[in-house]
């Protein structure tokens, strides 16, 4: 049980390490000494095990998790973090702006015209 879990912190400080925009993992990291069960969650379950998870890619895993943060809202953080991790994980800029546009149908123009703001703002950083 011990090296499973040793496993998932592993996998889990790899991903922030690689995938993570630097100064997003730095932020998430800074819970580890205000909130280590937190971050444990965070960087052990989410990133450690679930996004290791076999049945869909890292690039489907993208997708789902865009998608469910620009349909919960008030997730800009964590929506500008997922736009560095997509395009990392394979997903590219013309797959991001077509899952808002099909979403805007579903959820409304609100939130994804707040998703493209952000989707752009990070685009730019990144260009």
């Amino acid at each position: 049980m011990e090296q499973e879990k040793d496993s998932f912190l592993s996998a889990g400080q790899r991903e922030l390490n690689e995938i993570y925009h630097p100064a997003h993992a730095a932020s998430l990291r800074t819970l580890k000494d205000f909130c280590p069960d937190y971050f444990s969650i965070v960087e052990e379950f989410g990133l450690g095990n679930l996004w290791q998870r076999p049945s869909l890619t890292a690039r489907e895993k993208e997708l789902v998790v865009f998608s469910t943060l620009i349909t919960q809202g008030d997730t800009e953080l964590q929506l500008r973090q997922h736009v560095h991790t997509a395009l990392k994980r394979g997903m590219k800029f013309e797959e991001i702006l077509e899952s808002i546009i099909l979403l805007a149908v579903y959820i409304g123009v609100p939130r994804t015209l707040n998703a493209i703001q952000v989707v752009r703002s990070e685009l730019a950083e990144v260009a």
